[in-house]
């Protein structure tokens, strides 16, 4: 019974059908890696969790995980839409330390072409602050979050927070009210459906192009 029953498992292995996915446009359309499935259908909606580091091969990304959920699939090929990043909670308990102040923002925002996020950011500070200080700071990082918004695209916005360049801007700016030991866009939510957002993308053409 127990010979039948493997060989059943591996007959319906051995029928799936394996698939490339892709990352989105704003990841270049990397490819992310290969799973099975039984058809086309059964992937769509389906979510994909990677490192950044599995894209970039640069080791200090390793703590940035990044999600994706397939909404197209042509052929032997999946295509993903972004749906969201966190940091994990080993790196950020690493920075939390006895002695500093973590100061914590989140926002909601709509990007330049109309894609809501909800936006994690966290600011450490090099030794304890005042309540005041703590107030000033979260005024920043909120101001910096939203003006972002305002300037760039979903996918420019989904890059300069993964690339550091918006904890950046947070950091050039509140050094001003006390010394920042770090920060750190920790996780971005989608709240605008990702399928919605596929419909919206001209970037079909250039999914082909990418991925063939």
């Amino acid at each position: 019974m127990s010979s039948r029953l493997s060989k059943v498992a591996r007959d319906k292995w051995m029928a799936k059908k394996w698939f490339t996915v892709y990352a989105s446009s704003a990841f270049g359309f990397a490819e992310l890696g290969v799973i099975p499935a039984n058809s086309e259908k059964q992937l769509l909606g389906r979510v994909m969790e990677v490192s950044f580091y599995d894209i970039t091969k640069d080791i200090s990304q390793l703590p940035i995980r990044l999600k994706f959920q397939i909404v197209k699939v042509e052929d032997d090929k999946a295509f993903t839409q972004f749906k969201g990043f966190e940091l994990s909670g080993d790196y950020i308990r690493s920075l939390v330390r006895r002695g500093t102040t973590r100061v914590d923002a989140i926002v909601n925002i709509e990007t330049k072409d109309g894609i809501r996020l909800r936006v994690m950011a966290m600011t450490i500070t090099m030794h304890r602050i005042k309540t005041s200080q703590e107030k000033a700071i979260r005024k920043i990082m909120t101001e910096v979050l939203l003006e972002k918004a305002s300037q760039l695209t979903f996918d420019e916005y989904v890059q300069e927070s993964v690339l550091g360049i918006i904890a950046q801007e947070i950091f050039n700016r509140a050094k001003k009210i006390y010394p920042i030991k770090k920060v750190e866009v920790r996780k971005i939510k989608v709240l605008t459906p990702v399928f919605e957002i596929a419909l919206k993308s001209p970037e079909e053409a250039e999914v082909k192009a990418e991925a063939k």
